[in-house]
């Protein structure tokens, strides 16, 4: 059993009550796949680290279980934590792999494409997955692609799905992005998004100008950017567009997607977005952008492993049909 358990709606999962649960031997060649992997009585233990900032570590037990997802059943490797630096994920039991590492749930269930669709997370609505044949989007004009960025087998990109970002614009004000730093991925992992420093330290200044209001002095952590929410309106603030792959492919995120209302009092509005100097990470990771969770709500993405693209359009997520 967990003996520090992050919380969670679900009850624990009790791994003695399910009849199909197998811990995985040391020296398996899924154990030895693990980078983190460790031998405890003979049983394969793994750390999984995740950044300190975006929600500490695990440590656990590598099984497998007999799982169900919609109507198929499948026998898959996972991470069974049994212990914790992770104090609640804001309700789920846990995380699922969707890249394209060996032990994600997409490489295990040989998934070529899947979709996912979030609702606003103030919504109270249930987001959307969509795994194999039914992942699709309406299309009708509104849906735009971009390819993924060409990626060596043992690169550290390999594992994820990495796209062009061409260009960022804050109303009319172009952004400039270094040379190195024109790579962005698509997670949902953190809700911020993440900007190269340069890039981020530019869209502060034009956010800020086109707000016309005095930031907060000392801005509510994590954040950089705060106003005082009285006498702020969103209809100052500019819409950003994200621009990939020559500028065939656009994603326009409106005020309410990145100025977010926060504090006990929810009188103070902030940028939900960082440099990627304040991950405090590699020089590599400094140089890859990261678009956010929150900066995605109303999106349908669709990612197609074969095709090697990226589609997306506008859409309702919570009416989105499953």
């Amino acid at each position: 059993m967990c003996s520090r358990c992050f919380k969670q709606d679900l009850p624990l999962f009790v791994p003695n009550a399910s009849s199909t649960f197998r811990p995985e031997p040391c020296g398996t060649d899924a154990c030895k796949s693990i980078p983190t992997s460790n031998c405890s009585s003979n049983m394969c233990t793994y750390e999984g680290t995740i950044n300190s900032k975006l929600g500490g570590h695990t440590l656990g037990i590598v099984a497998t279980d007999t799982f169900a997802i919609g109507t198929a059943t499948a026998s898959l490797g996972f991470g069974c934590v049994v212990a914790s630096g992770i104090d609640t994920m804001g309700g789920p039991s846990g995380l699922i792999g969707l890249g394209r590492a060996p032990s994600s749930l997409v490489s295990q269930m040989n998934i070529t494409k899947f979709s996912y669709c979030l609702t606003p997370h103030d919504s109270g609505k249930n987001s959307r997955l969509l795994l194999g044949s039914s992942a699709k989007l309406a299309g009708g004009g509104n849906s735009t692609t971009t390819p993924f960025v060409k990626t060596s087998p043992g690169d550290d990109m390999s594992q994820y799905y990495p796209i062009q970002l061409d260009g960022i614009k804050a109303g009319d004000a172009a952004i400039a992005l270094p040379p190195s730093g024109n790579t962005v991925l698509v997670q949902t992992l953190a809700p911020m998004s993440f900007l190269v420093d340069s890039a981020y330290q530019a869209l502060k200044k034009e956010v800020t100008k086109a707000v016309g209001a005095a930031p907060t002095a000392t801005p509510l952590q994590p954040f950089d950017l705060c106003f005082p929410k009285a006498g702020l309106s969103n209809a100052s603030a500019p819409d950003l567009v994200f621009t990939f792959q020559q500028g065939a492919a656009a994603l326009t995120v409106p005020p309410p997607k990145y100025l977010i209302d926060v504090g006990e009092e929810k009188g103070t509005v902030c940028m939900a977005i960082l440099s990627t100097s304040w991950l405090n990470t590699t020089a590599l990771d400094e140089n890859l952008n990261i678009l956010g969770s929150l900066q995605q709500e109303n999106t349908h993405f669709l990612l197609d492993l074969e095709k090697k693209t990226l589609s997306f359009e506008p859409a309702d997520c919570s009416s989105l049909i499953s």
